[in-house]
């Protein structure tokens, strides 16, 4: 009988001791839904990055930054224009892998840019995840992260040499910061807020947006009297805020002598050196620079502005994203943290993007990530009242069941799936596919010059890939002290115009889905 009670007694403990707890599950849901995001980014981000064909330009203007770190920091970061976090990353994530083969090779350099793009990527997608669940719960946070996640030109940023998501992850740690220190009282986040902030501008300058942004809530805060905090720690938190960001900032703004030194904006010293020396940006601005905010320019501007958007939720997820927003923001109010903070970054971002291409002349897919990375999340709220008015349409109002729950599921997955299959062919192409001429050039030249030869080219990365001293030209302006020639051939007229010059092709690549466009290379006479 004692033995009985015993093991009665003993069961019952155990039972208690593995009773699963309503945090504890949470918990473990958590974990499992951030391995699936990682695990689903990690592997399209290796894919991605294995297919390259040729990295973005501005990644070769911030290796050649990396290389120069190395050897002249200060001196660096005074000549160049753009901003030292992205190349610090990559150099540092040369320096781990400096063990491995050919580790001083051109590639090892790529390679360590596009990881050290995607390492971040995946801290970003983490990050991410818990603002989603903060902002709309666990369930609809991952729906909305696994859409993002899924995106092509996201994707596509994560996995290049390029600055968006170590920039973005900042950003968005900062927002996390934000969220948490405002909802929760506890003023003492906004300064770690301030220096995730500060390490996010010192990758790309937009980031100190937040910073404003977070200023603006908390003087409106004090100011009224609907206030989440009491005024003390609201001016704490203030305080706290500019300092964590100066800490990090300041001391970049004092060299450079300006707050913005990219674009010269907020210049407090006569030296403030601003040398526009990137490549994707002369490039760019050379063939179309506008400097006019005329309604007509304000109005391209706008339609620009609606053609990324579209892009880059692949235009299937549009209506879904703006309808999730209408029903979340409309069940809150206007002095809670995260609809101010999330209305006016996108509003200001707005009118950014639109100076940016009055002024530049530009507006480019990756400068409009930051104002959709909040909005993506809605996605599903939006797809979960299309499958409703889906379930409507088809079967008539009904009163709720489980049944019609089940037919609201089975709407949301059918719409769900249909947007991720629409991504499917973009996400599987590789980066700059339709460069494969300039690798093949790249490629001849390394094979096929001498070491000194200089080349004449119509994009750095030929002669970065080639590993030769590359001047660029335009047409009838060949350097002098050029041997070779790379010339893009656009259609066929370009191909008549260099026969009729008489010169000697070394080589030629033809891209076999357009036989009209392709690559010549040749010897000067």
């Amino acid at each position: 009988m004692d033995f009985t009670a015993n093991a009665v007694a003993y069961y019952e403990r155990r039972k208690c001791a593995l009773k699963i707890t309503p945090e504890q599950s949470d918990k473990s849901r958590d974990f499992t839904n951030v391995l699936i995001l990682l695990t689903i980014a990690l592997c399209l981000g290796i894919y991605l990055i294995v297919t390259t064909v040729i990295i973005a330009r501005d990644g070769i203007t911030f290796i050649k930054y990396a290389q120069r770190f190395e050897t002249a920091p200060v001196k660096t970061m005074v000549e160049e224009a753009q901003h030292p976090g992205y190349p610090l990353l990559i150099l540092t994530a040369h320096k781990i892998t400096s063990f491995l083969p050919q580790s001083t090779s051109i590639m090892s350099w790529v390679y360590c840019g596009q990881s050290a793009t995607l390492i971040f990527r995946l801290f970003a997608v983490i990050i991410l995840y818990f603002i989603g669940k903060h902002l709309l719960g666990a369930k609809m946070g991952f729906w909305g992260m696994l859409v993002l996640v899924l995106l092509p030109k996201p994707a596509e940023y994560g996995s290049n040499t390029l600055s968006d998501w170590p920039h973005l992850c900042f950003l968005t740690a900062g927002l996390l910061l934000l969220f948490n220190g405002a909802t929760n009282k506890k003023w003492w986040l906004f300064g770690f807020a301030g220096l995730a902030i500060g390490a996010g501008y010192m990758v790309r300058p937009e980031c100190a947006l937040l910073a404003f942004v977070a200023g603006l809530w908390l003087a409106l805060q004090f100011l009224l009297p609907e206030r989440i905090m009491s005024r003390g720690k609201i001016l704490s938190a203030l305080v706290l805020m500019l300092v964590g960001f100066l800490v990090v900032a300041g001391p970049y703004m004092k060299l450079k002598g300006a707050i913005f030194p990219k674009k010269n904006v907020g210049q407090f010293t006569a030296n403030s050196q601003q040398q526009e020396n990137s490549a994707e940006d002369e490039q760019v601005v050379s063939k179309s620079r506008v400097s006019s905010f005329t309604p007509r320019n304000i109005a391209k501007g706008i339609v620009k502005l609606a053609g990324n958007i579209g892009e880059t939720l692949m235009w299937f997820f549009v209506p879904a994203m703006f309808i999730g927003m209408y029903k979340w923001l409309k069940t809150r109010k206007w002095y809670e943290p995260e609809k101010f903070l999330i209305i006016v970054f996108i509003v200001i971002n707005t009118f950014i993007m639109i100076w940016l291409y009055c002024k530049h002349g530009y507006m480019s897919y990756r400068h409009t990530l930051p104002m959709l990375l909040l909005p993506i999340l809605y996605v599903p709220i939006g797809l979960q009242e299309l499958a409703v008015w889906l379930q409507k349409k088809f079967f008539g109002e009904v009163e709720p069941s489980a049944a019609v729950n089940r037919n609201e599921r089975f709407w949301f997955v059918v719409l769900f799936l249909i947007g991720i299959l629409i991504c499917v062919p973009k996400w599987l192409m590789p980066i700059q596919m339709q460069k494969q001429g300039y690798r093949a050039a790249a490629e001849w030249l390394k094979a096929n010059t001498n070491d000194t030869d200089i080349i004449a080219i119509p994009d750095y990365r030929i002669s970065f890939y080639a590993q030769r001293e590359g001047r660029m030209y335009k047409e009838g302006s060949i350097p002098d002290n050029a041997v070779y020639v790379v010339k893009i051939l656009e259609n066929t007229k370009d191909r008549t115009m260099l026969t009729d010059q008489s010169v000697k092709i070394e080589y030629e690549y033809v891209d076999k889905t357009k036989r009209d466009v392709g690559v010549i290379i040749y010897r000067k006479p």
